[in-house]
């Protein structure tokens, strides 16, 4: 599962992607490679902006202040810091502040690294951030410039720079391909043309080509707007979002709010708008992680004939079938969500280097407003740094960074629902048959078909037994080949075509190969998906 995707093109881009290459390490490895070739062209081409010692000493000074505020801010609140958001926060302010070239440049990036890394603990809202730190970094550079405060100079987004531009665009191609936000670049990208055509239409002057090599539209694209813990959690908001930025960027508008100062909007400045949006959405809509709430970690049983019954296991996450492991955290208060969207729990520690993920993304498992949140998990050989944890007991705490997603039912389910999972892919369709049981609803236009490798990785069995007690259609389907690549030649919807009830919504959950060759069949036996895509919803299982 993954942030933000769930329609069904989303799984094409799985494909050619490492296993080891998560969103995390993806943005990570994409900074290095571009800083990198930035050094080369400095020291290759001698009209670039800077020399590669200047770019060395920008580079050194801003890992170190950064790395120093960070774990500095992070003792004095008693949290450990999230392994390497820091030198990521710190690899974007290179691409924006100025080489160090003089005492001023050199203010300038240290005060910009400085307030970049103390806004994760000052500009927080119940300990949820509010304004990517990056953005926040090069916003107070550009007020103290802005207010000629010493030699404050302003952000200079050297990266956007015509021998930049080729790279730019292939490790942004490839970056946003591994973080599967087509959806945002696009968006954003569009948004930019068309104002950018609006303002030559109405004032003149402007020159696509001119802002494409002269402005950070695709650094701004690839590398900041799908920051996950600053932009919207759903797809519509995220649209919002991007389209937001995409057009103050390129208003070219100055606001005078007094004699001395007029509000421009910079890139600096349009994203913090952006980040506002973010933040003011996830207050509005009530969603669970508007505040960075504590979560603990609860031994419970995972019992096949009662999902109530009462704990018999000291297990802190407790084998519910082969290679599978189940997860019960409770918070301060109950979880507002929509069953089948997702979390992201997080379990900082002090000595994790930069290379290692200390989030993962989980579907919730429970129905939205219970006391105790579930999940589930696999595990394939030996199990990363953070399951092992979790598994053994070692990890009590979980912080909830982030949820949301737009694999959910719609609100009206007088259609026929097609729920298709593939092993632990069965987890959002829990909740969701949990929601809608509590609620008291006739499932007898759902079709329910679960797919396992084999027998021994059954599980919530007797979540689908109460589901067909309700008159739904349960089918569970051993199979290994089907598992990986599905292709039943459509016999899951032939009973629903020509349905009075309207036609069928699709729901496909699973592995990468699974959810694509499930999308293709599904597609293929109803071939009115083809204008009428909003019916087919997918949620990647990737098992980092």
């Amino acid at each position: 599962m993954h942030p933000a995707r769930n329609w069904s093109f989303d799984a094409l881009g799985t494909r050619l992607i490492p296993r080891w290459l998560t969103s995390h390490r993806a943005v990570l490895v994409a900074l290095l490679v571009l800083a990198v070739v930035a050094f080369v062209v400095s020291l290759v081409d001698s009209e670039f902006a800077y020399r590669p010692g200047q770019l060395a000493l920008s580079l050194l000074v801003l890992v170190v202040v950064c790395g120093a505020v960070t774990y500095a801010c992070a003792a004095m609140v008693r949290v450990p810091p999230g392994a390497g958001s820091w030198l990521i926060t710190a690899l974007i302010l290179f691409f924006i502040l100025p080489g160090v070239t003089d005492a001023g440049s050199a203010w300038t990036v240290a005060v910009g690294a400085a307030a970049a890394a103390a806004s994760k603990y000052v500009l927080v809202w119940r300990r949820r951030l509010v304004v990517n730190p990056a953005v926040a970094g090069a916003v107070v550079v550009y007020g103290l410039a802005y207010a000629e405060v010493g030699s404050i100079g302003f952000p200079q987004w050297w990266v956007a720079a015509e021998p930049l531009l080729i790279p730019m665009i292939v490790i942004g191609v490839l970056l946003v391909t591994v973080l599967r936000e087509w959806w945002l670049v696009a968006v954003f990208l569009v948004a930019a043309v068309i104002t950018i055509g609006v303002v030559d239409a109405t004032q003149g002057g402007q020159s696509l080509s001119l802002w494409l090599t002269s402005s950070p539209m695709l650094f701004v694209a690839a590398i900041m707007l799908p920051e996950p813990m600053t932009s919207p959690t759903t797809r519509w908001h995220r649209g919002i979002y991007a389209a937001i930025v995409g057009v103050l960027m390129y208003w070219q508008v100055s606001i005078p709010v007094s004699d001395a100062f007029s509000l421009e909007f910079v890139p600096e400045i349009a994203l913090l708008v952006g980040s506002l949006y973010a933040f003011a959405v996830r207050l509005v809509t009530r969603n669970p992680a508007a505040r960075r709430a504590v979560l603990a970690v609860t031994p419970v049983a995972w019992t096949s004939d009662s999902v109530d019954r009462a704990p018999n296991s000291v297990d802190w996450a407790p084998t519910i079938a082969a290679n599978t492991h189940g997860l019960a955290v409770t918070g301060p208060a109950p979880l507002t969500f929509r069953p089948g969207q997702w979390a992201v729990l997080s379990a900082p520690e002090w000595s994790a280097p930069v290379w290692r993920r200390t989030r993962r993304v989980f579907s919730y498992a429970s129905p939205p407003d219970v006391k105790e949140a579930r999940f589930a998990f696999t595990v394939s050989g030996d199990p990363s740094s953070y399951k092992a944890s979790v598994i053994s007991g070692r990890t009590r705490r979980l912080y909830l960074d982030s949820s949301g997603g737009d694999f959910v039912l719609p609100r009206n389910l007088d259609r026929p629902i097609v729920l298709l999972a593939s092993g632990i892919g069965i987890t959002p369709f829990r909740a969701m048959i949990l929601a809608a049981l509590g609620d008291g609803r006739d499932l007898r236009r759902w079709r329910i078909v679960h797919v396992i490798r084999s027998a021994d990785r059954a599980v919530f069995t007797d979540v689908l037994d109460a589901a067909r007690d309700a008159g739904a259609q349960v089918e569970v389907v051993e199979s290994s080949t089907l598992a990986d690549q599905f292709d039943d030649g459509g016999r899951l919807v032939t009973d629903l075509e020509g349905s009075d009830h309207g036609a069928p919504r699709y729901y496909v959950s699973g592995g990468p190969a699974f959810v694509r060759t499930a999308g293709a069949t599904i597609r293929r036996a109803d071939p009115r998906l083809r204008w009428e895509f909003w019916r087919l919803h997918t949620d990647t299982f990737l098992g980092y």
